[in-house]
């Protein structure tokens, strides 16, 4: 039985207790940063104003009013781009040049089809088409994922990516995919690394997907993510899929090398049945990361997010991608008569022949109850922005950026760590939470006897009290399915000295405690 099934105090309580308090509110429980990139938003509206302006060139619709515009034509239109950038000294007009330049030289596309594909996009003046991603979107959205995941570099298309509204709705559209296509059906087993982002203990046993939760348990306080053959439990075919945040959420780490082979032998020799869902919104926070994606590509789903790297959880941006080349369309292709005459039926208002449907057609069919499928598609403004972000990251001024990021963590970490007197764990770490173990922090200042005695109370109404006497937010572990005694503080969320002020309230409230 998940962890999560025991009572704790939820987040809005405690976010409540906090704005009772009397106390400033440093709320270090949302996964939410304090930072916004502000370039690529910037060549996004410069973007927007052009684009407006040539709907406006191109005439009315309507008897000359000019409150209507028209499409604008395609021929010329990157020159008219290049033209009206020309001279223009603002950091969103220079991004979007440059990000034009580049996209033309890496990708041979030619100047005039990107460029309508981008004022259409933007002006959303018409369906998503393709509905799975926009052309040039999709190829800087490959790019992207290959580099974050550190995949080996290859012609394109190896991948095929759905542009989503953020990464809540890729994970609703993986589960409910893998459900209506009987690759999980009701009872099945499915692993989830724990402790983890609650969704992912929570969505699996509802009762339209009926799943059966196996924790693979996380090292607990190590620099490393795993022991040592923890992952051979995936070995059992009755676990039909393995779900993994890496790096993770809470706990930050990422898989070490010697545990992403030992997953691939895995998958080589005993499971290459195995379904995985990667999810690697905080692949950008660690420096050199590999995920699964590079090791088993034909195995994974992989979800991504952009609302953490790129301060944007309000835009709600984020993508599925799986192999052009994916065990899922293997497993779909051997299914028996029965099974394959109910995917025709299903599917038949998108193909008449429904059992030859790619997994990821399928899941966009899915994602608009198949009938709408015609119109599936996230927003084209909201791809145009997505691939503005995703080359924010992939030009040449991208790494320092993302320096600068890593290194403001770092900072951040060590200021909240320096009250509560405990070293960092170490290890590839990406920094964005702090997982913190209360009764380390004691064993630290008080010795292994009060952490002893401490540890026979219950700690469930901790981050309550914390709330209630020091206006502090932070989320109990147990609800990630973390040792009962952890605590995790969003370190993305607050600047330096209010997380001092953090450790500061852990102590005191600790001390107090053992003092008791």
């Amino acid at each position: 039985m998940p962890t999560t099934s025991r009572s704790f105090a939820g987040q809005a309580a405690i976010v409540a207790s906090a704005r009772e308090s009397g106390r400033p509110v440093l709320d270090a429980g949302r996964g939410q940063p304090d930072w916004i990139a502000t370039t690529p938003r910037a060549a996004f509206f410069r973007l927007g104003t052009f684009a407006v302006a040539e709907a406006t060139a191109a005439g009315s619709t309507v008897a000359g009013d000019p409150y209507w515009g028209r499409t604008p034509a395609a021929a010329g239109i990157a020159d008219r781009l290049a033209f009206a950038l020309a001279g223009e000294s603002a950091e969103g007009s220079r991004f979007l040049s440059d990000a034009v330049g580049w996209v033309v030289q890496e990708f041979g596309a030619d100047p005039d089809a990107l460029i309508t594909e981008l004022v259409r996009g933007i002006l959303g003046d018409g369906y998503p088409a393709p509905n799975r991603m926009l052309c040039h979107a999709e190829a800087v959205l490959e790019r992207y994922l290959v580099t974050v995941t550190g995949a080996a570099p290859g012609p394109a298309g190896r991948f095929h990516v759905f542009g989503t509204e953020g990464g809540a709705a890729a994970m609703a559209y993986t589960f409910r995919s893998l459900r209506e296509n009987g690759l999980l059906s009701p009872g099945d087993r499915l692993a989830v690394a724990a402790p983890v982002f609650t969704p992912y203990l929570q969505i699996p046993v509802l009762e339209e997907f009926g799943f059966e939760i196996v924790e693979i348990a996380a090292a607990h306080g190590r620099a490393y993510r795993f022991e040592e053959g923890v992952l051979q439990a995936l070995r059992d075919p009755s676990i039909k899929a393995f779900v993994v945040i890496n790096p993770g959420n809470p706990d930050t780490r990422a898989m070490r090398p010697e545990r992403l082979r030992e997953l691939a032998d895995l998958v080589r020799d005993h499971r290459p049945d195995l379904v995985i869902v990667a999810d690697t919104v905080y692949a950008t926070f660690v420096d050199g990361f590999r995920g699964l994606l590079a090791e088993v590509p034909r195995n994974v789903i992989c979800l991504h997010s952009f609302s953490k790297n790129f301060g944007a959880t309000g835009n709600r941006l984020g993508f599925v991608a799986v192999a052009a080349d994916t065990v899922l369309d293997e497993i779909l292709a051997g299914r028996d008569e029965a099974v394959r005459a109910a995917t025709d039926r299903r599917y038949a208002s998108v193909t008449a022949d429904g059992s030859a449907l790619p997994f990821m057609a399928r899941m966009v069919a899915d994602s608009r109850e198949v009938a709408l499928h015609n119109i599936a598609g996230l927003a084209t403004p909201d791809q145009v922005q997505m691939t503005l972000f995703a080359l924010a990251h992939l030009m040449p001024d991208g790494a320092a950026h993302v320096a600068s990021l890593r290194s403001e963590l770092a900072t951040r970490h060590e200021a909240l760590l320096g009250p509560l007197g405990v070293p960092a764990a170490g290890g590839q770490d990406t920094l964005y939470y702090a997982l913190v173990d209360l009764l380390a922090v004691v064993r630290t200042r008080h010795g292994e006897a009060a952490a002893t005695r401490l540890a026979e109370q219950d700690p469930v109404d901790l981050p309550l009290v914390l709330a209630r006497e020091h206006g502090v937010v932070v989320l109990p572990g147990a609800g990630f399915g973390a040792p009962s005694w952890d605590v995790r503080v969003c370190l993305a969320a607050l600047p330096v000295e209010d997380l001092q002020r953090i450790g500061g309230a852990i102590v005191e409230l600790l001390d107090r405690l053992v003092a008791a």
